[in-house]
């Protein structure tokens, strides 16, 4: 009878640290919970603010006519040139291409002032920089090495090539 009650005890015990342990688990848990919800509501905030800065960037640099075209043209000497513009349309244009995604992969464009396609037209392509998830510059440069010597623009050769 005496080694019941100590197998009994030792049960208890034992059900005690379990429950105490569940607690733990559940509390950083819920923890966890609730930091991942606050990711998910700043990354909600990141996409809106880079969407916005993209379309408020975009939009600048296609003014081209009227007196806000001539200042920009007399203030602005790197200023979109109008092919540049079309070409930046293009890329645009092309589920390969992610303005707000690239604001928030290269954050440091933002700082150039440029819209992300234009940056990429100028800049990025050859630092590198990819202008969406879905296309790697460097993967496209490496397979296609007459593009990079001509110093094209991979993205805009992919799609007037192969497109």
């Amino acid at each position: 009878m005496d080694s019941e009650v100590t197998e009994d005890a030792v049960l208890k015990s034992q059900l005690a640290q379990c429950r105490h342990e569940l607690a733990v688990a559940r509390q950083a848990h819920e923890s966890c919970a609730e930091r991942e919800s606050e990711n998910d509501r700043a990354l909600d905030q990141a996409l809106q603010i880079s969407r916005v800065l993209d379309a408020r960037l975009t939009a600048e640099e296609s003014v081209t006519s009227g007196p806000k075209g001539w200042l920009k043209r007399r203030v602005m000497p790197n200023a979109a040139t109008t092919q540049e513009i079309a070409d930046a349309r293009e890329l645009r244009a092309s589920a390969l291409f992610d303005g707000a995604w690239y604001l928030r992969a290269y954050p440091d464009v933002v700082a150039t002032g440029l819209s992300p396609a234009l940056h990429y037209l100028r800049l990025g392509a050859t630092e590198g920089k990819d202008p969406g998830p879905e296309f790697s510059t460097k993967r496209y440069l490496a397979k296609h090495p007459l593009v990079a010597r001509r110093q094209a623009n991979p993205l805009l050769n992919h799609l007037r090539t192969h497109q």
